[in-house]
């Protein structure tokens, strides 16, 4: 059994940092806002079974429930640029917009 968010929320980073060019990607930011994400978003437990994964991967995939986890991806960034693990020197003044 596993959390399918930890797949998807990789890619949801992704497709959000892509637009977010004042925003620190490093690596340890990156790690963070993921972290913070899964810790806020509902769980999708899932069998580690094919047929298990592949049903929750599709529901994953809708816009609907795409759009819920970019809120949740964007709420991390902000909450992460403010406060970044690392030296300001690094991170981006001004993080993600919001």
């Amino acid at each position: 059994m596993h959390n399918a968010l930890e797949e998807v929320m990789g890619e949801v980073f992704d497709q959000v940092a892509s637009g977010r060019a004042r925003f620190c990607d490093c690596p340890q930011c990156r790690d963070d806002v993921i972290t913070l994400a899964l810790n806020q978003a509902r769980p999708r437990y899932v069998s580690r079974s094919l047929i298990g994964s592949a049903v929750t991967r599709v529901a994953l995939s809708h816009e609907q429930a795409r759009a819920e986890l970019a809120v949740v991806v964007l709420d991390a960034m902000r909450r992460v640029a403010a406060r970044p693990r690392h030296p300001r020197a690094r991170a981006v003044e001004g993080g993600a917009p919001g």
